[in-house]
């Protein structure tokens, strides 16, 4: 299930994203429709945001995904 609508989920995500300055930063967005089992739509939505930051220059350090109830999820990624 997307989480966005229209444009990609990591144009959308972007705009947000702190400019690369060498510090620490932490992008978080909550996935809703979250399958505890492997759920190839959220993990597409994944993919695409974490990609995306790649290929802009950004330097994933951690991701984490917390379970805010059965069907909604909380991930965060701290790049640099």
């Amino acid at each position: 299930m997307p989480i966005f609508s229209n444009a990609s989920h990591y144009e959308k995500l972007k705009p947000g994203l702190a400019q690369r300055d060498g510090h620490k930063h932490l992008v978080a967005f909550k996935l809703s429709g979250f399958n505890f089992f492997f759920d190839k739509d959220t993990n597409q939505v994944i993919e695409e945001v974490m990609s995306g930051m790649q290929y802009d220059g950004y330097e994933i350090l951690d991701t984490n995904i917390a379970s805010l109830n059965y069907y909604k999820c909380l991930m965060t990624i701290t790049y640099q």
